[in-house]
C-alpha cells in the first residue's frame, strides 16, 4: 500500500503544545502526538480509546501488540510497526513471533492463530467469516472478541492516519517486518557504600524499555512488612504514590496507581543488596521490563 513519503502534517513542537500534550507525548509515540495536537479535540477523542484498549483492556499485551502488528503489516504502516515492536517485546511476544508474523507458512498455537486470521480478514475484507469467529469463540468469552474487533479498526484508523500524514519513523527503530533490538540492563557505576542494608530511602533506579529507557526516583520506608513512599517520573515530573506494598527480608513488592495523564498501574518487584535494588517493573498492559539502581546517598552523611 502507498504511503506518504515526508511529513505532510508538520509536528508542533514541544513548548507549542499544552502542558498535558507534553505529557502524553513524553509516555512515547511523541512525533504521533506532536502531529495529532494540531487537531486537539480528535487528539482527545480518539486518545480516551486508545488509552483504553491499551491500558484497561482484557486481552493480554502480548496477543495484543501482536494483531496491532498484524495490523501494521497489512496497511504497510511502518510507524505504527516501529512504535508497536518493542511494545510486543515487553509484552512478552519473542523476537521470532514478530519476525513470524510476516510469514504466511508460520505456525501459531489455534488460539493465537484465530486473533491473527480475525486481524487479516478485517483488513482484506472488512468482515469476520465463520470459521474465524467460531476459532475466537472457542477460547474468548464475548467482551474480548468486541475489545478484538475494536483494537483492529482503530488500529487501521491510525494506519491510515499516519500513512497519509507522513508521520515518519525515528531513526533506529525498527523497520517494517523487523523485531527490535533487545536492550540490555545497564551496568551499575561503581560507589561508596552508604553502610545501610534495607529499603529505606531513595533509590534511583532505570528500568529499561525496548523503545527507551526512564529513570524512576523511588522513595520508600517500610513499617514492619508494610511498604511505602512514592514514584517520582522525572520526565513527566510526575510523583506517584505507592498504594500498596511489602517487604520480606530483603525482597520488596510495591504497587502504584498512575492516574495523569492517562490511567494505568504499575508494579516493582525488586531486592535490595545493600545499595543496589534489581528487579522488574509491570506496567498494567504494557508489559514486564527490567529495572535496576542505587541507593541516594547524602554525600553529608
Amino acid at each position: 500500500m502507498p504511503h506518504a513519503r515526508i511529513p505532510r502534517i508538520p509536528p508542533l513542537e514541544l513548548d507549542e503544545m499544552d502542558p498535558e500534550q507534553q505529557k502524553l507525548a513524553k509516555l512515547g509515540a511523541d512525533t504521533v502526538i506532536q502531529v495529532l495536537a494540531r487537531a486537539p479535540e480528535v487528539m482527545e477523542a480518539s486518545g480516551k480509546l486508545g488509552a483504553f484498549l491499551l491500558s484497561q483492556g482484557k486481552l493480554h499485551p502480548r496477543i495484543r501488540e501482536l494483531a496491532i502488528l498484524r495490523v501494521a503489516l497489512r496497511c504497510d504502516a511502518p510507524y505504527e510497526w516501529a512504535n508497536h515492536a518493542p511494545a510486543a517485546l515487553g509484552g512478552g511476544a519473542t523476537e521470532a513471533e514478530i519476525t513470524a508474523l510476516s510469514d504466511p507458512d508460520a505456525s501459531w498455537s489455534p488460539e493465537d492463530d484465530a486473533v491473527l486470521r480475525a486481524v487479516d480478514e478485517l483488513c482484506a475484507n472488512v468482515f469476520v467469516s465463520d470459521e474465524t469467529w467460531t476459532a475466537l469463540a472457542a477460547t474468548r468469552d464475548h467482551a474480548e472478541v468486541i475489545e478484538i474487533l475494536f483494537l483492529v479498526g482503530y488500529y487501521r484508523m491510525m494506519a491510515g492516519f499516519l500513512n497519509s500524514a507522513g508521520v515518519p519513523v525515528k531513526p533506529g527503530q525498527p523497520a517494517l517486518g523487523e523485531p527490535p533490538v533487545p536492550v540490555a540492563r545497564p551496568a551499575q557505576a561503581s560507589r561508596p557504600a552508604s553502610g545501610k542494608t534495607g529499603p529505606d530511602g531513595t533509590w534511583k533506579v532505570t528500568f529499561v524499555h525496548p523503545a527507551g529507557s526512564k529513570d524512576l526516583l523511588l522513595d520508600l520506608a517500610t513499617d514492619g512488612a508494610a511498604v511505602s513512599g512514592s514514584i517520582f517520573d522525572s520526565q513527566l515530573n510526575v510523583t506517584v504514590p505507592i498504594v500498596a506494598g511489602t517487604v520480606d527480608g530483603r525482597e520488596i513488592a510495591l504497587t502504584a496507581l498512575v492516574t495523569d495523564p492517562v490511567r494505568f498501574e504499575v508494579s516493582v518487584t525488586g531486592t535490595v543488596d545493600g545499595d543496589v535494588f534489581t528487579g522488574s517493573v509491570t506496567i498494567s498492559g504494557g508489559g514486564t521490563f527490567p529495572l535496576s539502581g542505587v541507593r541516594e546517598v547524602n554525600p553529608s552523611n
